[in-house]
């Protein structure tokens, strides 16, 4: 079961914030590390996609086919060990120090992939980020911010509460890289709208994530909802870069109709730990 902390002076229920406590899983998402000096080329968003959706049982050392689109057969293929992030303090200042100073994905010198590969190689630990999974059991999720990366990205922790999930919605042209903290979520991903017309938007598939598992979402592979399916709090690690949604919101929609309406995500649940004046919006 999971036991809900609640901290002295917030009565209401709306403003209740709690500390989450769920069991462990082991399940870990492939890596794709480069030994150092070979010149990794750039991956297409269909090939990183196919990749997250992998599975592998050795952490530390795994066989990477990169792949260059969907028709051309792989050009490379490396074995590497790649050492392990022990804190989350060392990933989000490996995420930094890959994105650098000036830096978003959507930058020359920036590898998404080996942005995936940071998160996968550090192992989930409730101590290491509680302090940012603050809740409010009065909506579907909170969003938490930890890190804007230099107002380049921005990093955010997101607590599901049971049986609830977001909005079918876009990213804003950004890249999405999300990392199961604890729990399990599924992703649906559909179709974007075609036409005018109000129709039932189009489902393309269901996944479904563990903990410790990693997955990317650009607009060009569709739009998505996030759920939490279970009965139990899930939470999820998501750097978004550029920060585009953050700042000029992201489009929802419609499951019934495809219509569309534009959301604000300029607001927090909280940031670095303290919850925010301003009620967050989300989607």
């Amino acid at each position: 079961m999971w036991l809900p902390f609640f901290r002295s002076g917030l009565t209401a229920v709306v403003s209740i914030r709690t500390r989450l406590t769920i069991s462990q899983f082991s399940v870990i998402c492939p890596g794709t590390p480069v030994s150092p000096g070979v010149v990794r080329p750039k991956v297409p968003i269909s090939a990183l996609r196919k990749r997250a959706m992998r599975s592998t049982s050795s952490p530390s050392q795994i066989t990477t086919e990169l792949t260059i689109s969907r028709t051309t057969t792989p050009i490379m293929s490396t074995m590497a060990t790649t050492s392990r992030l022990d804190t989350f303090d060392e990933l989000v200042e490996e995420i930094k120090r890959q994105l650098g100073l000036t830096s978003g994905i959507d930058s020359d010198d920036v590898d998404v992939e080996q942005l995936m590969d940071a998160m996968r190689r550090y192992r989930s630990e409730i101590s290491h980020w509680e302090k940012y999974a603050l809740a409010d059991l009065s909506r579907n999720y909170t969003r938490n911010g930890v890190d804007d990366m230099n107002d380049k990205a921005n990093l955010l922790v997101l607590v599901w509460n049971p049986g609830k999930g977001s909005l079918i919605h876009d990213h804003a042209e950004a890249h999405c890289i999300m990392k199961i903290l604890q729990g399990e979520l599924v992703e649906s991903i559909y179709k974007w709208p075609e036409g005018h017309s109000p129709r039932r938007m189009e489902i393309d598939r269901r996944v479904v994530y563990h903990e410790n598992e990693v997955t990317y979402m650009h607009d060009k592979l569709g739009l998505h909802r996030i759920s939490n399916e279970t009965q139990k709090p899930a939470i999820s690690l998501h750097l978004y870069t550029p920060p585009w949604a953050a700042k000029n919101g992201c489009l929802a929609f419609d499951e019934r109709t495809g219509k569309q309406i534009k959301v604000n995500l300029s607001n927090l649940y909280s940031d670095s730990g303290v919850i925010c004046s301003r009620r967050a919006d989300h989607v």
